[in-house]
């Protein structure tokens, strides 16, 4: 989930459960929050596939020109 008027440097927010975590678009680091091992894993490897069209939405966003939506 990339969230409207959210905070550098770009970043998404996976969550699971109970669990939020705030990932580098760029990286894939963790920037804050958990998430179990094996979800982070998973949202890592989506969002090196996934990076460019992520990254494009991250600006969009920003722009004011991308209401939302979810990035399949």
């Amino acid at each position: 989930m990339i969230y409207p008027k959210d905070h550098l440097p770009p970043h998404l927010h996976a969550i699971f459960a109970e669990n939020d975590a705030m990932i580098s678009i760029a990286t894939g680091d963790l920037l804050e929050g958990k998430l179990p091992a094996v979800r982070l894993h998973a949202v890592r490897a989506w969002l090196i596939a996934n990076q460019k069209q992520v990254s494009y939405v991250w600006e969009e966003i920003r722009a004011g020109r991308y209401s939302g939506g979810m990035i399949k």
